[in-house]
């Protein structure tokens, strides 16, 4: 097999490049260009010896060395989160867009498909990549495990936090959640707490728990009884209480 070590270079260089301009977007690392691109153009080029090493257990050192070394002058050493944040990421876009690419080839098998436009997808797929993961955390951060221990039982859901909701108690003046009637049982002690809506003042059932925990956290905290299931969902939770 021949190999062009120049052509080589090159794309290991501008995979690199994509990689680590992912991972600063994706982490908001705001790394400096200047330092990524450096990092890319020396694990290109450390890249041409790894055809020396023929040993595979020390192959996957060396990588790893490579990787750490490409990581640190990108971004720095700030601490250990730091880094191996970094460093997981890194792999982790890395197997995305192998995994994608060989996706890719492979499925348009009857195509040709050179080098140059696996390189012009891989662009797109980094894109992509990083576009859809800050959306799934952005949509999921708003997701929360509730407990719930009051008179004659206790239930543990997820709560969504609704940023609408910022209903309070007036008379101590304390957060309410809004939860399905139909998760308690039993007999609650419940007081009617005003409250106004788009088409007027209204009264809503309130009961004070024992305790509620989100997400490891005790919060003082009203429970208010309505209809709720949005998408299997039945808490709805204060945005005050974050």
């Amino acid at each position: 097999m021949i190999i062009y070590v120049d052509l080589y270079v090159i794309i290991n260089f501008f995979i690199d490049l994509l990689l680590l301009l992912g991972l600063d977007r994706l982490l908001k690392r705001n790394g400096k260009l200047g330092r990524i691109i450096i990092s890319s153009l020396i694990g290109s080029l450390f890249c041409v010896g790894l055809f020396y090493v023929k040993n595979n257990y020390l192959l996957i050192i060396v990588k790893l060395v490579i990787s750490i070394l490409m990581i640190i002058i990108s971004f720095g050493y700030k601490s250990f989160k730091y880094f191996r944040d970094n460093l997981v990421w890194f792999y982790i876009i890395s197997i995305v867009l192998g995994g994608s690419l060989y996706l890719v080839s492979n499925s348009f098998k009857e195509f040709k498909i050179n080098i140059i436009i696996l390189l012009l997808i891989s662009p797109l797929i980094i894109y992509k990549y990083v576009r859809e993961n800050k959306c799934y955390k952005l949509e999921y951060s708003n997701y929360m495990n509730v407990s719930i221990c009051y008179k004659d039982g206790f239930i543990s859901e997820l709560g969504f936090l609704d940023t609408g909701n910022n209903l309070r108690d007036p008379f101590f003046n304390r957060p309410i959640i809004i939860a399905d009637k139909s998760l308690f049982k039993g007999n609650l002690r419940t007081f009617l707490v005003p409250y106004k809506t788009i088409s007027g003042d209204s009264f809503l059932e309130v009961f004070r728990p024992k305790k509620v925990i989100i997400e490891g956290n005790c919060k003082n905290v009203l429970i208010g009884l309505s209809k709720v299931d949005i998408n299997g969902i039945k808490i709805l939770l204060n945005r005050e209480i974050i």
